[in-house]
């Protein structure tokens, strides 16, 4: 989730507030003040999310009606569910950056919301995970037979357990609440128990997630990259995008080579998204008190989640053919209508001109009627 949750925190309370009780902390008075306008900021990366991944989720509803072989494809499927995981995200995104509105939300309601967004956040480290396993079997381990078999289940699994392992933060904890002076969600519990039960609960996922993508993230790359040096090494590309014959692999072209790089880059891609957008924010829940920086910053680069996926979505190997169409239709409808603008010009320009025999003033009558281009 977006929101850094404090279950400890070194600050000394305000006067007149409950003393610790049982090794609890009582909320902080002050810890780093609210997002102010940046909370300004987050409402339009979040509605850019929103807009983008709503379109990731359309696009691919209608070109799966239009060719069926694209549910096959482990990245489409894998996107769409992420735009899910990301649309969730940002419409909590909204609320939290409402600081009125969550200081009068009752415990249960921020419960909910807590398992919402962390569920979200926790499912959405999975299906990048999954993207990365395909890359481990298909591209590093050439164990395809055993990709194919588990591919199938990447979403509704990472779904599952995402929600599942997220799920106690409905009933552990002695309280949930919203610190309006901090903008943050505020655990109470022993300290022990509650930095266990977070890590066990969320971070401890995230964080493992983190470090899986980030070494398949290199090594995908360090493998392709001896792939582009030998061309006798290459045996395809990510997902069968690439199912190259023997002849073709003994005789392999620059232009195919170039091919190849271009989709392993694609799709390596979506590893990197959760080490950009979740790391600083594991790190801002892992310290008692997170400065501002790192506060605001957890906040906006989780927020760019379905931007960030839309890009990807678009650069998605499996859509090549339908992007390559869309350009030639729009650079053909382009050249048409200049076609047909140049027509007109020449039909045209003399349309309103007074003929020769015509005095001067019936020219001086109808100027005003011209287009000057």
């Amino acid at each position: 989730m977006n929101q850094i949750v404090l279950s400890v925190v070194e600050v000394v309370p305000r006067e007149g507030s409950v003393a610790a009780v049982n090794g609890t902390k009582p909320p902080p008075a002050n810890l780093h003040g609210v997002l102010g306008d940046w909370a300004v900021v987050g409402y339009g990366i979040n509605i850019c999310s929103i807009v983008f991944s709503a379109i990731v989720i359309l696009t691919t509803i209608v070109l799966v009606f239009r060719n069926r072989s694209l549910i096959a494809r482990p990245s489409m499927r894998i996107s769409t569910s992420i735009a899910v995981c990301d649309m969730v995200y940002s419409v909590c995104q909204m609320f939290i950056f409402n600081n009125g509105y969550m200081e009068k939300l009752t415990e249960v309601r921020l419960r909910v919301m807590l398992w919402i967004m962390s569920g979200s956040s926790v499912a959405f480290v999975f299906l990048s995970s999954c993207m990365g396993i395909q890359l481990l079997l298909t591209v590093l381990t050439r164990n395809s037979h055993w990709a194919g078999i588990i591919q199938p289940y990447y979403e509704i699994t990472s779904f599952f357990l995402a929600f599942l392992i997220t799920h106690p933060y409905l009933y552990v904890f002695q309280a949930v609440m919203w610190i309006p002076s901090a903008q943050v969600f505020y655990l109470k519990d022993e300290i022990d128990t509650s930095r266990r039960n977070l890590w066990v609960i969320q971070w401890m996922w995230i964080f493992m997630g983190i470090v899986f993508l980030f070494f398949i993230a290199i090594f995908t790359y360090l493998k392709m990259s001896q792939v582009w040096r030998e061309a006798s090494a290459t045996h395809g590309a990510p997902e069968k995008l690439d199912l190259l014959d023997t002849a073709t692999l003994n005789a392999l072209s620059e232009e195919r080579k170039k091919y190849i790089r271009s989709v392993t880059l694609r799709v390596t891609c979506y590893p990197i998204i959760p080490i950009v957008t979740q790391t600083l924010l594991v790190v801002g829940n892992l310290l008692a008190a997170p400065p501002y920086w790192l506060f605001v910053l957890s906040n906006v680069l989780p927020s760019t989640q379905g931007t960030l996926n839309f890009i990807v979505y678009c650069l998605n190997p499996a859509l090549d053919v339908y992007r390559k169409s869309l350009f030639t239709r729009l650079r053909g409808t382009r050249k048409k209508k200049v076609e047909k603008f140049d027509r007109l010009s020449d039909s045209e320009s003399t349309r309103h001109l007074p003929s020769p025999s015509l005095p001067s003033s019936a020219y001086s009558a109808q100027k005003d009627d011209y287009t000057y281009v």
